[in-house]
């Protein structure tokens, strides 16, 4: 505060401090006097009341004259009525002094509160010195502080409204002209503390505290409004503790009180009483009282309650409208209310909670503890409602569902032209399922609803005209009396996609003409105006086809292979209109030829490199007329051979290595031609060649270890390869090596290991012709070191 000028403090709105600090309780305001006024001796019988920042106090001259003047500051003391004057300090300071090398004189003191400003000659009495202002502090004093708080205290101790002090220059320097100077408006800086108000707005379990107030539970929340009169808005007040207490109305001696921590007023304070205190039938009351740091509140008024947790029985559900029958055809219909009504066999219902999907309706009860209430089913079929019943305590009983049927009163529609294309026309017959009807309300799609009347017999009959391929029908019959039914909501969709049809291919899974074979495929239109067709078989690549007169187009196709095939069709009108596509599956059968050899049998090992093996085709039995047949193994050209008079053929092949890339498997391909030109669909014959890899073996070296770096040990290589007159092998994947085989087809092979750890050799045979077997792995592992 010393470095704070009175100027500063003058110009805030009288506010210091928010809140006290949670050791301590009150607020702090700075409090501006609400009148200020001096005399003048050289004027006594005239008043001088004031706005100024400062005002004059001891001996001044102006224009050659000497002036003596006292100064007055009032203050309300009526906002601290019944409070506590914690510290109260008065603070001004100097706007000018008249001389700085003489003392500071300056003097304050109590009088009386005069009714209006005073004069020279009608100031107030005086009660006694309240102390002397800043003594000591240098001059001129920007900032100067006395306490006062005995003086506060005592005013409003006393009930006085107000409180008057009076400043002026001490004893006989007050005529001194060097001891005048002007005073700043004093403020005080005044923390007081009010007791909290008596605490309001006590509930149970979230329920106001009334007359008869009945809990369903023995730990109810106990809850209280409290304040406190010490609060500068916008801040809250003071810290506040609430102490509960709550005894059985018949037994006060039992009370039971409870405090709580600490709450920044207002606050709603919650209490939960613990289990096993209250019980079942008994009335208890409470009450509250709160407490901040100096002072606590009155009790607040008592608030009685009993406890009832006994849960009413389930109620029953009746409805001569929808009877408890779930089952078809029902009653009433969607939108046809109806009544329920409930019943509990409590003699304290208050209600009942119901709804379809969640309690979320509430009835009251009324005499003889029931309720009726109007719902209206929103579909037909199996419907339900759940009932609770509600006692005056809030208790709720076990759910009852109540289960009933719905009669389907949608009226039936019957489409005169259900295969009809988009935009033309179509009649829609509609025909009752109510009683009575005399007219239906419909509408296609969202479009503008519209009325018909019926016949003599219920039924009626529309015209549309759909637009889009997906349509709902929206119909609903009324009764003479205004019922209306439920939504009949006929949905269609209108082709667009052509019909495909073949006769030489059926599309129901089974096998149609053989692969090789040339048959068709006709488009029909599901739309006006067709032009032409884009088509495209196995999701290949699209082609066109005119469409004729008719708006029909047909295209040939020759399967080159058996089994599963796909077409995919759209049309398109002249206006560039796509149809829906339609895709549809085919199997052509196979005629392929069979295909036998001995050295080489399907899906077996067998022959070897250098091996010839004799492969014989044969026609399929429904194939004649084969001249040749085309044919190829894997990786090579493809060839052709003359067939026999018989429409058998025969070739050889010799493989001249194995082929270690398919693991020695083989895939032979043959088709069968006829002098008509057809060539039949494919034969795939596999087989695997025999590698005829040579064995190795060795007395150091194996995958199992036990031998050592630097160990020399040899490798020996027998051929299964006939002919074998060299080895081919290469250590770790290396550099090939080539080692001649002796007249037995063996060979050794020495080596020393220079590594820990894993190697590997690899070892193939080869015959003076240049045949290679397939390859042995040897895995060889050296103990390390």
């Amino acid at each position: 505060m010393t470095t704070i000028g009175l100027a500063g403090l003058l110009a805030a709105s009288g506010a210091l401090v928010v809140t006290a600090a949670p050791a301590s309780a009150g607020v702090t305001r700075y409090v501006l006097p609400i009148s200020v006024s001096y005399t003048d001796a050289r004027q006594p019988t005239v008043a001088f009341p004031t706005t100024d920042a400062d005002v004059p106090v001891g001996t001044w001259q102006a224009d050659g004259v000497k002036h003596t003047s006292r100064a007055y500051f009032t203050f309300d003391l009526t906002p601290y009525r019944g409070k506590e004057v914690i510290f109260a300090q008065v603070v001004t300071g100097e706007s000018s002094v008249a001389d700085c090398t003489k003392p500071r004189e300056l003097e304050l003191w109590r009088t009386d509160t005069p009714a209006a400003p005073p004069t020279w000659n009608t100031a107030p009495a005086v009660r006694e010195k309240v102390g002397d202002v800043g003594p000591t502090a240098p001059c001129p004093a920007g900032y100067l502080e006395l306490g006062v708080t005995d003086v506060f205290r005592q005013a409003v101790a006393d009930g006085r409204d107000s409180l008057t002090l009076m400043a002026r220059i001490a004893g006989d320097h007050e005529g001194n002209k060097h001891f005048g100077r002007r005073m700043e408006k004093p403020g005080v800086s005044l923390q007081a503390n009010g007791a909290p108000d008596v605490p309001g707005k006590l509930s149970v379990s979230g329920r106001a505290c009334a007359d008869g107030l009945l809990v369903g539970t023995t730990t109810p929340v106990l809850t209280v409004e409290v304040t406190d009169p010490d609060r500068l808005e916008p801040y809250a007040g003071d810290q506040v503790r609430a102490t509960f207490a709550w005894w059985p109305v018949d037994r006060p001696a039992e009370r039971t009180e409870w405090t709580s921590s600490a709450w920044y007023a207002p606050a709603t304070i919650p209490y939960t009483v613990p289990g096993g205190l209250l019980v079942d039938g008994g009335t208890y009351a409470f009450a509250v009282r709160a407490a901040d740091e100096r002072a606590a509140s009155a009790w607040s008024p008592e608030c009685r309650f009993t406890v009832d947790t006994v849960r009413p029985p389930a109620p029953t559900v009746a409805s001569a409208d929808y009877p408890a029958d779930p089952g078809f055809p029902g009653h009433g219909g969607p939108g046809i209310a109806g009544d329920f009504t409930f019943t509990s066999a409590a003699d304290d219902v208050a209600g009942f909670w119901y709804g379809r999907s969640g309690l979320t309706t509430y009835a009251a009860a009324g005499p003889g503890g029931t309720a009726t209430v109007s719902y209206a089913p929103e579909r037909y079929g199996p419907d339900w409602l759940n009932v609770q019943a509600v006692d005056r305590t809030g208790n709720r009983s076990a759910q009852t569902r109540y289960e009933f049927w719905v009669r389907n009163t949608a009226p039936t529609v019957t489409d005169g032209n259900p295969d009809g294309w988009l935009g033309q026309p179509r009649e829609v017959t509609f025909a009752p399922n109510m009683t009575d009807v005399v007219e239906y309300v419909w509408s296609l799609n969202d479009g503008t609803e519209r009325t018909v009347a019926a016949d003599a017999a219920g039924a009626a009959t529309v015209t549309v005209t759909p637009t889009v391929v997906d349509n709902t029908l929206h119909v609903r019959s009324r009764t003479r009396d205004g019922v209306l039914s439920g939504d009949a909501g006929y949905t269609f969709s209108v082709r667009t996609a052509p019909f495909v049809t073949s006769g030489d291919w059926p599309f129901d899974g089974t096998p149609g003409a053989p692969a090789g074979t040339e048959g068709s495929f006709t488009f029909a239109p599901a739309m006006a105006d067709v032009t032409e067709y884009v088509y495209a078989f196995d999701r290949g690549d699209e082609r066109t086809v005119r469409a004729g007169a008719d708006g029909s187009a047909t295209v040939s196709y020759t399967p080159a292979d058996a089994g599963y095939h796909t077409i995919e069709v759209f049309s398109r009108t002249s206006a560039g209109v796509e149809s829906d596509p339609i895709g549809l599956a085919f199997y052509p059968a196979s005629v392929a030829p069979t295909v036998a050899s001995e050295a080489y049998p399907r899906n077996m090992t067998g022959g070897g490199p250098g091996v010839p093996g004799t492969f014989t085709f044969a026609p399929h039995p429904s194939v004649t007329g084969v001249t040749s047949y085309v044919y190829q193994f894997r990786d090579e050209p493809e060839r052709t051979v003359a067939a026999n008079a018989d429409g058998t053929a025969s070739v050889e092949w010799t493989p001249s290595a194995y082929d270690n890339t398919y693991g020695g498997w083989v895939e032979l391909r043959v088709r069968a031609r006829t002098a008509a030109g057809v060539t039949t669909d494919a034969q795939y014959y596999s087989f695997r060649v025999d590698p005829q890899s040579p064995l190795v073996t060795s007395d150091v070296f194996g995958w199992q270890g036990g031998a050592v770096v630097g160990q020399t040990g040899e490798f020996v290589f027998t051929a299964q390869l006939p002919g074998t007159t060299e080895f081919v092998y290469s250590f770790d994947d290396g550099a090939e090596v080539t080692v001649a085989a002796g007249a037995a087809g063996t060979a050794r092979v020495s080596w020393a290991a220079d590594s820990p750890y894993g190697h590997s050799l690899t070892v193939r045979s080869r015959t003076a012709a240049g045949i290679v077997s397939g390859p042995t792995y040897y895995s060889i592992f050296i103990d390390p070191s």
